[in-house]
């Protein structure tokens, strides 16, 4: 048996015939018959049978045909991981992250990664963390970068996670909100007030809902928003208080304030699927995260 015969067995079955696989393959259909007919001599079964003018696969042909198709899936895999060591000639990387981290910490990574790489597309998408992941599952993204990597919903023994740095936030209201010239604000005193914050599925918006809940409080949510620019505009005309982070550029229609022992402080890092081959595009771009020095924040 030859990796040759299979594959012609293979494209026979897919095109329902000698001819048009001779076709597809560039190849008479007599050479084609006559490799099957060898491979049938060899194994003592018949593989294929005709049905008018196509041609059905027998029981042993289709168990060939399988172990064929994994071995064209292996040869691709391998194809792809030479191509990735031709300096990422090719190919798309991606990424999943929230507004936050994209406007705070991404830009440097993307402009390193791109200059490096200038014939790799990077795609990005910007959502809520729980979103990310179910995305990241189903192979529609390479690599996510969110708050609280390891708070998931559930085990998913199908990631692992990195941290990458810490992120705090404050507390923030409008500078005509009724709170804003005050020193100090109990969490309690907070509670009282409309929150504008992020939908359930954010793991940043579980922190804040288990902060309160400790204190057995429950706040009135008026707004749930991704997009940290229209958070800000709703605090700028007081609909209610939000968290934000201390990485933000300073607002001078919002006032940021802390209160003792009741400080969001949330891990950033990388998740992806586990899996035994890593593309290189996802290697060199957490290469490059990993070494962007975060200022701290004060």
């Amino acid at each position: 048996m030859e990796l040759r015969q299979l594959q012609l067995l293979l494209t026979v079955i897919e095109s329902k015939g000698y001819a048009p696989a001779g076709k597809l393959l560039n190849v008479s259909h007599s050479a084609i018959h006559r490799q099957i007919r060898m491979l049938e001599q060899e194994l003592d079964c018949r593989l294929l049978a005709r049905s008018g003018r196509t041609v059905k696969a027998t029981e042993p042909a289709r168990l060939l045909a399988d172990l064929a198709l994994k071995i064209r899936h292996e040869i691709a895999e391998a194809q792809r991981r030479v191509s990735d060591l031709n300096d990422l000639r090719q190919g798309r990387l991606r990424i999943g992250t929230s507004s936050s981290i994209l406007v705070s910490f991404l830009p440097p990574v993307l402009q390193c990664f791109s200059k490096r790489f200038p014939a790799v597309r990077l795609h990005l998408i910007t959502g809520v963390a729980d979103d990310l992941i179910d995305d990241l599952l189903a192979g529609k993204l390479d690599v996510a970068i969110i708050f609280n990597p390891s708070d998931l919903p559930r085990p998913i023994p199908e990631v692992e996670c990195d941290v990458l740095y810490h992120e705090a936030f404050d507390w923030a209201v409008g500078k005509g909100h009724s709170l804003a010239e005050r020193d100090e604000v109990a969490l309690a005193e907070l509670a009282a007030y409309p929150l504008i914050t992020l939908p359930p599925r954010s793991h940043l918006r579980r922190a804040c809902d288990r902060l309160f809940a400790a204190r057995g409080l429950v706040p009135t949510v008026i707004t749930e928003l991704e997009n940290e620019e229209a958070i800000d505009k709703l605090i700028e005309i007081n609909m209610g208080f939000a968290l934000r982070s201390r990485r933000r550029p300073a607002n001078a229609m919002i006032r940021c304030f802390r209160i003792q022992n009741r400080t969001i402080q949330c891990e950033v890092g990388i998740v992806l699927q586990k899996r035994n081959y890593v593309p290189r595009a996802v290697t060199e771009f957490i290469r490059m995260c990993r070494e962007i020095k975060m200022p701290s924040h004060a």
